[in-house]
């Protein structure tokens, strides 16, 4: 097994996990080899390498940053090995999905050897071409990524202080949508294309969305103000604002997104580039290790 670890996930708990995972392995006697990320883009170099080689499975000890990495790493080497994630980040939103919620669930998936087949998107951009696991957005979504950024330390109330600090900027834009074939335009504050169920820890975006059924779930908010946002903020931590008339959702395997202006796009709570976008579900492209139901 190749072990990649990103000690800066989780501020700083990835280094500290990493001693933990080795000596999980050793003492099932699972020959392994260990590397470091040492810098932002390392772990798609490690993981790129990873596949060149043959390795197989890769061990991510890591968040969904670094889940992210390591996909594009492995798309651009031509092959997806099986991922076993052991979640240390902020957020770890897609693994949660395969019934990982802690290190221990992560170590348990590895030694009890379940995996499942998922959908990946694929994005085309001015950015360049990627692929993602947990979800894309952009425009409100993106710029309250961003602002996360600045407040990782305090982990999943990053988001919620990010999301607080962009309410004073909201302002809906139009929105040009084709949803396999079918093209629309309406204002929206945000988009967001999900292949599984969670965000930003445990904010429910897409609450319905299966992470290898083969389709995206696609969650839009239209124009609405300040006071009906906030409103609506509290359900997102149960899937209940789905059920509101200003939000749309729906599932295709293929769209185009464009904003006017061009809005700020966040993959997987990365930030990378700005809209117009195409998107399209790869199925079942990644086997991830996760605990039964």
């Amino acid at each position: 097994m190749f072990v990649i670890a990103n000690p800066r996930a989780g501020r700083g708990r990835g280094a500290r996990v990493l001693s933990q995972v080795r000596a999980h392995l050793a003492g099932r006697n699972i020959e392994h080899r260990v590397a470091v990320s040492q810098h932002p883009g390392h772990v798609t170099e490690l993981a790129a390498q990873a596949s060149d080689r043959g390795h197989s499975p890769v061990v991510l000890v890591g968040g969904d940053g670094t889940l992210f990495e390591a996909v594009n790493g492995m798309a651009r080497a031509g092959r997806f090995l099986p991922v076993a994630q052991i979640p240390v980040g902020t957020g770890n939103s897609f693994i949660k999905d395969l019934g990982i919620h802690s290190v221990e669930d992560g170590l348990r998936a590895l030694a009890e050897g379940h995996t499942r087949a998922v959908d990946l998107g694929r994005v085309r951009s001015a950015a360049g071409e990627y692929h993602f696991v947990n979800l894309v957005g952009a425009g409100f979504v993106a710029n309250v990524a961003a602002r996360a950024q600045a407040f990782k330390r305090f982990g999943d109330l990053a988001y919620k202080i990010g999301v607080l600090l962009e309410l004073l900027l909201l302002r809906a834009v139009p929105c040009r949508l084709t949803a396999d074939g079918e093209e629309n335009v309406r204002e929206a504050l945000f988009i967001e294309v999900c292949n599984s169920r969670k965000t930003g820890g445990d904010m429910i975006m897409a609450p319905a969305a299966e992470v290898d059924d083969g389709q995206f779930d696609v969650v839009i908010a239209r124009a609405m103000n300040r006071r009906t946002l906030l409103k609506l903020f509290p359900l997102i931590f149960t899937g209940e604002h789905v059920h509101n008339p200003l939000v749309e959702s729906f599932r295709c395997s293929r769209l185009t997104v464009s904003f006017d202006p061009p809005q700020r796009v966040t993959p997987d709570g990365e930030i990378i580039g700005r809209t117009p976008l195409e998107i399209e579900i790869v199925p079942r492209a990644l086997e991830v290790f996760g605990l039964p139901a």
